[in-house]
């Protein structure tokens, strides 16, 4: 599988090898450049990460889907990624409010709950051995 086809489509099954990698890859580099930035110019990194989050949108949209179809699960599982991608995206509204309000508290705890669905489901659970509805499984 080459890495266009691998960030870029919805078609196919990834393992949790895979998938770990990625998010590891991931969370490493946002983490690396948003430290950089944050010794150089603290208002800036508030505003990379967010927009370095949604350059790598659509990649790691990609990623999941892949995950999801291991475990035989449709791409409308995606839709849990939406309240840790408004989450993402909000950070630096987040940092220049003092307290949080009670919409912020509802949105963090809805995509708590989502971000721990998919860490059970993408990250721990097995794939589905053997071929399923979204092709044989990638070695």
């Amino acid at each position: 599988m080459d890495y266009k086809f691998l960030l870029f489509s919805f078609d196919g099954r990834i393992g949790r090898k895979q998938f770990w990698i990625w998010n590891i890859s991931y969370y490493l580099f946002l983490s690396t450049v948003g430290s950089i930035l944050a010794h150089f110019s603290p208002g800036l990194a508030l505003y990379a990460i967010p927009f370095l989050s949604l350059i790598l949108f659509y990649p790691d949209l990609a990623m999941t889907a892949k995950r999801w179809h291991d475990r035989n699960k449709s791409n409308r599982f995606l839709l849990l990624s939406i309240p840790l991608i408004i989450g993402r995206l909000l950070v630096p509204f987040s940092a220049q409010a003092e307290t949080g309000d009670g919409v912020s508290r509802i949105l963090s705890l809805i995509a708590l709950v989502c971000g721990v669905w998919i860490f059970v489901e993408c990250g721990c659970l097995k794939g589905n051995d053997g071929k399923n509805d979204y092709g044989d499984v990638y070695k």
